[in-house]
């Protein structure tokens, strides 16, 4: 057998064997075999690429022509058969940065034509090579025939990430706030901006959409850009300009999410003595289980009960509750008690086999639980026992967990 390593013929019978598609569609699980059965020679050609020749560039075209084709018949929901289209694409552009010998100006003309017709041939519209990927490689003669080729196409509202890129490749930042349509009036579109000005290396102007994306988020979820920010203000030794853009996250969207990455930065600038008292106090006012939460992980279990009793609600906040509940019953084990049965009426409202298993795990936490209250714990339990037991009685499903739990014993 030829060696694959080193031999493109013999990887492109394998490609062909492999990789052409079968069937006329392929439903979920078929799309997940081609995929299974396609992952090892992608791999292959993926660390081939990283010593290629030019030969190899048509293999791995010839691999992405494939996987592509049956991408187009299949139910790709898992996204696992787009993940290697996405690998190929990259180990194509890879090949042609790494061949041996390099390409002449004919292959690259050739690999140009390709990349547009791959994409704007009309066979699929969902994967975009990177021209940036290959540029190191290309002289500007082939650069100028795919911005040529480029601009001779229509590319409609949505189909502008050539000339994002090649904006990127120009590092030209009125060009890539204009690829995406000017100035952005959302967070999402000041935040691609703001990467691809990164990439483009024109940092200063990343750290101002930056801004502007932080600006005009309104999820606060997402810590992208402050990190960002972050990340630079200590690069500089500015960790105050670090802990403001944390505080200031944090002050507009007082949630635990935010809260953990105030307390890191400051405590990485030494700051965090100062700036506690006042993120705690904003926390309990702006996510109160996530504050009981934070105060339960730094073992300040009694304010964190007091808080939770207060602040809390037990209904939709079971886990919370049970993590208090555990610790809670290590001392005050009578309170937990009550906590327990409360969950455990909540739990058992909705007729559910996960649901009849979870209250009977929690039935026997109480019964521990109750032993070590004292007697009339003990006696307690066994009355709200056997009061569940009697209003499940029509749930066979939820009895024989409690039989199987050795809560009860078969009648």
């Amino acid at each position: 057998m030829a060696d694959l390593d080193s031999d493109p013929a013999a990887l492109l019978a394998r490609v062909n064997e492999v990789m052409t598609p079968r069937r006329r569609s392929s439903d979920y699980w078929q799309a997940n075999d081609y995929a299974d059965d396609c992952s090892d020679t992608v791999e292959l050609l993926a660390d081939r690429a990283t010593r290629a020749s030019p030969q190899l560039i048509r293999v791995i075209e010839r691999a992405i022509t494939l996987t592509t084709r049956a991408i187009m018949r299949s139910d790709d929901s898992s996204g696992a058969q787009g993940d290697e289209i996405r690998t190929l694409l990259d180990a194509h552009a890879t090949a042609v940065r790494t061949s041996t010998p390099s390409l002449t100006q004919a292959e690259q003309t050739r690999v140009v034509k390709w990349i547009v017709d791959y994409r704007y041939g009309g066979s699929q519209d969902a994967f975009d090579p990177d021209i940036v990927g290959y540029a190191e490689s290309l002289s500007p003669k082939s650069l100028h025939r795919y911005r040529e080729a480029i601009a001779a196409l229509d590319l409609g509202p949505y189909g502008r990430y050539p000339l994002r890129r090649l904006a990127v490749l120009d590092r030209d930042r009125d060009a890539i706030v204009g690829a995406y349509g000017g100035e952005p009036a959302n967070a999402f579109a000041a935040e691609y901006i703001s990467r691809d000005l990164d990439e483009a290396g024109l940092h200063d102007d990343a750290l101002e959409y930056a801004g502007i994306a932080i600006a005009l988020d309104t999820r606060g979820w997402d810590q992208g850009m402050v990190t960002y920010i972050v990340e630079d203000a200590f690069a500089r030794g500015d960790v105050e300009t670090a802990v403001t853009a944390r505080r200031d996250r944090f002050t507009r969207f007082p949630t635990s999410a935010t809260f953990a990455p105030l307390r890191e930065t400051a405590e990485r600038a030494g700051v965090w003595g100062h700036e506690r008292p006042a993120a705690e106090s904003l926390l309990a006012d702006g996510d109160a289980p996530g504050f009981a939460a934070y105060l339960l992980d730094e073992g300040r279990i009694d304010e964190a009960w007091q808080f939770a009793t207060a602040k809390v609600p037990i209904s939709g906040k079971h886990r919370l509750w049970l993590d208090l509940c555990k610790r809670r019953a290590q001392t005050h084990p009578s309170e937990a008690l009550a906590v327990y049965r409360a969950i455990v009426d909540e739990t058992l409202i909705t007729a559910d086999q996960k649901n009849y298993r979870t209250a009977a795990k929690l039935l026997k936490t109480m019964r521990s639980v109750s032993a070590r209250a004292g007697s009339n714990a003990v006696a307690e339990f066994d009355t709200f026992l056997g009061e569940t037991v009697e209003r499940n009685r029509r749930r066979p499903t939820c009895i024989d967990a409690f039989v199987r739990a050795d809560l009860i014993s078969r009648r």
